[in-house]
């Protein structure tokens, strides 16, 4: 079967060389198309034998393709590929601002949203799937098996979409972000601890702490019961983030819940 990628940026070109490293998909049935030339001869240097070409061809010649692009640029490109395109085929959108409905008035083929994860760059994590009206039990199960080389794939209806990006694709980086303020915080309360070691004490403990979930199944409230024994430190330091951070978390899933409802509104393919 052959595959094509539209859009080979951060997440575009992720899926392509994890597809190829895991031998989900073989180069000769891969093609790929690019507005930057840079990064499409960079990418055949390494899988020499993909097919580098444009959106029209890829529409030609792909049964399966994947647009890895924002929402700003799909109607462009699917402009380009409309003469090519047909019911035949299965197209996978990432962009989260495109509603599949919309998706499907503008083309013939069956349509499907991936959501990614930076985690799939080690074959691991949470891959999004939504599934549009066309898509037929045979398409789940293709999409299923082949994201599932490098993936945990999971389908979910589109109005539960925000939250579960948040949590699935922005996760790792929201993750992040908490551990960097937490090492930073912790040198700025006492100037004697070096930042290269507040970071190296943080990091190694939340990869322990996954190897306990993973590995020995402790739940999360299991690890905080064990650990945040009452009228102790920890346990203190529990009461005080309660007091904080669920506030800011529901923050979060309000105001982006809000940008991504006016974002599909303003869509327009």
């Amino acid at each position: 079967m052959n595959t094509g990628f539209i859009g080979i940026g951060s997440m575009g070109g992720m899926l392509v060389r994890t597809f190829l490293r895991s031998r989900a998909l073989e180069e000769e049935n891969v093609w790929v198309a690019n507005r930057s030339q840079a990064k499409l001869d960079a990418l055949a240097a390494n899988f020499q034998g993909i097919h580098i070409a444009g959106a029209r061809q890829i529409a030609a010649q792909c049964d399966l393709i994947f647009l890895c692009l924002s929402a700003g640029d799909t109607a462009g490109v699917l402009a380009e590929m409309d003469p090519e395109l047909s019911s035949a085929q299965l197209l996978l959108i990432t962009a989260g601002a495109i509603p599949l409905k919309t998706l499907e008035a503008r083309v013939p083929c069956r349509v499907a949203r991936l959501i990614p994860s930076i985690t799939q760059e080690i074959g691991a994590g949470i891959a999004l799937l939504m599934y549009g009206s066309r898509v037929s039990a045979e398409d789940r199960a293709l999409l299923q098996k082949l994201l599932g080389r490098i993936s945990q794939p999971i389908a979910i209806p589109e109005t539960i979409a925000r939250p579960a990006i948040g949590l699935a694709s922005g996760g790792p980086a929201l993750l992040a972000h908490v551990l960097q303020s937490m090492a930073e915080e912790a040198v700025r309360s006492n100037s004697e601890l070096a930042p290269e070691l507040a970071r190296k004490l943080v990091l190694e403990t939340a990869g322990a702490t996954m190897r306990l979930m993973s590995e020995a199944n402790m739940t999360t409230e299991e690890i905080i019961r064990r650990v945040a024994i009452p009228g102790g430190m920890t346990h203190l330091a529990i009461d005080i983030l309660s007091q904080y951070v669920p506030e800011a978390w529901r923050t979060m899933f309000r105001v982006t819940s809000e940008r991504a409802t006016q974002a599909h509104r303003a869509v327009v393919l």
